[in-house]
């Protein structure tokens, strides 16, 4: 029972309110039994905020409100004074649970277990459709549950899409539900929690209305997760390969063509006239790295991606998991290509272009050419020829041999001259330090910064510090507010070529007097 401070203060507030609700609802139960629906409403929210805290003994005993909640409405369970009585007592002794939680001890877990036991005479033949455990039938009934409760909460959003409190509730559900680790394993489930929380993005960030794109991942959503909940209930998984899952990823594909692409990197020298000049900015005499060194570092991260998907897409098997890798690959081509467009890389933009077609396909060929291309963009040693040999579909560059076989480093080359004729020394690239050789770059990195106090880089330059200006300095007085009324004057005088009101006329007299003094 064990949970970070502002968590637990989190569960408090959200636990006492839930508390709260469950109070009320059996204080209005008449004869026929409280408003059951409410009543698993309010017992599911407190076990949810429970599991998240990691509060087991309290979600275990909501989860028994839950079940019976359940049984009533259901039918299955009759209400009658003994059944009251246990759930009073049961609500009674979650007020102090949550009191307790923190200093909870043996005896919390002891009260809570008693609790649970009571509780489970009625309707145990429940209790193994509404426990959740980490595999088994269980879990995917869990799963079910919380996938149900997605698609309660997206219908509402589908309804009413200008809804925030509905919206609100449909991205907690569903960023709850992808915290699960176990719905990978229930295809298309992470794809259309994915996909809804793509959709609802603008909404959530302040734009107005929904795209016909994303109203039909909305709804085609809707429809794909009231066959999967159906399926986990009755099979224990979903069928990735349903009608309405292939109508889902084909919305979803829409969608995702239909976004509009990462921002094009401007170079700088597009922003002036092809001309001479003058130029605001001057090109460095001999800048510290090109702009083609630029995209070769900024793109290894984007590589490394690229060839984890290509991984994932050699190992998919079922038609849900392909379709999503799929339109990740495509997307990611098309980011590289506008990246690529940026830093005028033509040849990688070109392969992205012909490429993406077969990527996104999952054809083994396009994806191993994919790989090799991103195994050498991946790595900023690669020499450029054997990159643009790769690109234009020549053989691949050898790889590189384990540091023990290592042959030695090459001899730096001649230093290139500058436009000037000044010698600058080529840089040798090296590959992305890794594991322990960063640690020790990193750590080597840090020891230096404190010798920069003896031995700093360039000389030290003085910063006069002037002192703040008094604001009267800054105003017209006496002498100087009179030579400047006079200033004014005489624009003024030439302005009207004689035609002065003679209100001004006396006052441009009073500032000569004045001046007589």
């Amino acid at each position: 029972m064990t949970a970070p401070g502002r968590l637990l203060d989190y569960f408090i507030l959200e636990a006492s309110d839930n508390v709260e609700r469950l109070d009320a609802v059996l204080a209005k139960a008449a004869g026929a039994g409280p408003d059951a629906e409410a009543l698993a409403r309010s017992a599911r929210a407190l076990r949810g905020s429970a599991t998240m805290s990691r509060l087991a003994s309290i979600a275990e005993l909501a989860a028994s409100l839950e079940r019976i909640g359940r049984a009533l409405r259901d039918g299955t369970l009759r209400w009658d004074a003994a059944l009251r009585g246990a759930l009073v007592s049961a609500v009674d002794d979650l007020k102090l649970l949550i009191r307790n939680v923190r200093s909870w001890s043996a005896a919390d877990d002891e009260r809570a277990r008693t609790r649970v036991g009571e509780l489970a005479a009625y309707g145990p033949q429940l209790r193994s459709q509404m426990t959740p455990s980490a595999g088994g039938g269980s879990g995917a009934a869990f799963l079910a549950g919380e996938a149900a409760n997605v698609a309660a909460a997206l219908a509402m959003l589908v309804a009413r899409p200008n809804d925030r409190l509905a919206l609100d509730d449909v991205l907690r559900r569903v960023r709850a539900l992808r915290g699960v680790a176990a719905i990978r394993d229930l295809p298309p489930l992470p794809d259309i929690m994915e996909a809804v929380e793509k959709a609802t993005k603008p909404l959530e960030l302040g734009v107005a209305g929904l795209r016909p794109a994303q109203s039909a991942v909305l709804s085609a959503a809707l429809t794909a997760l009231h066959r999967a909940v159906a399926e986990m209930r009755s099979a224990g998984r979903p069928d990735s390969a349903a009608p309405e899952v292939r109508q889902f990823a084909a919305a979803y594909a829409k969608l995702e063509e239909s976004a509009p692409g990462a921002e094009r990197i401007v170079p700088v020298a597009e922003l002036f006239f092809a001309d001479a000049g003058p130029h605001v900015l001057s090109r460095a005499p001999n800048p510290p790295t090109t702009p083609a060194e630029r995209f070769r570092l900024e793109i290894v991260s984007h590589a490394e991606h690229l060839r984890r998907l290509v991984g994932e897409a050699r190992a998919a098997s079922d038609q849900g998991s392909r379709e999503r890798l799929g339109r990740q690959l495509r997307g990611e081509m098309r980011e590289l290509k506008i990246a690529a467009d940026g830093f005028a890389e033509r040849e990688v933009a070109a392969f992205a272009e012909r490429s993406a077609h077969g990527v996104g396909a999952l054809d083994p060929a396009a994806l191993s050419a994919l790989d090799d291309v991103a195994a050498l963009l991946a790595n900023p040693a690669t020499d450029r020829e054997a990159l643009v040999r790769r690109l234009a579909g020549g053989a691949a560059a050898p790889k590189p041999q384990p540091a023990a076989a290592a042959a030695p480093p090459p001899a730096a080359r001649p230093a290139a001259p500058t436009p000037s004729g000044t010698p600058r020394s080529t840089r040798l690239r090296s590959a992305t330090p890794t594991g322990r050789e960063l640690q020790a770059l990193l750590q080597d990195g840090i020891t230096k910064i404190n010798r920069l106090e003896e031995r700093p880089l360039s000389e030290p330059v003085p910063i006069l510090e002037d002192g703040l200006i008094p604001i009267e300095r800054l105003l017209y007085k006496g002498e100087a507010a009179l030579a400047r009324a006079r200033e004014i004057r005489d624009s003024v005088k030439a302005r009207g070529k004689g035609q002065i009101p003679e209100p001004l006329a006396e006052l441009f007299d009073l500032l000569d007097l004045a001046s007589a003094e």
